[in-house]
């Protein structure tokens, strides 16, 4: 079995599977304040359209990583 992964540009397709890791970590308590992910359209626009990245074992999503603006300057 191959433990190699690719990181690529997140696509919109990858929202369900990123939305999973993400209730995923929620469920922990230690994650965030906030106990489900956000809809699609509220994570999209609270992030920004370049730096998503998914983590990409053949077609499965592995994990994610995507920058958001910390501040409104």
């Amino acid at each position: 079995m191959s433990r190699s992964f690719f990181i690529i540009d997140m696509e919109p397709a990858d929202w369900a599977r990123v939305q999973a890791i993400y209730a995923d970590g929620l469920a922990t308590g230690i994650a965030a304040f906030m106990r489900k992910p956000p809809l699609w359209k509220a994570w999209n626009a609270g992030h920004l359209a370049t730096g998503r990245l998914v983590a990409r074992r053949d077609d499965a999503v592995l994990g994610w990583a995507a920058l958001a603006s910390v501040a409104d300057s």
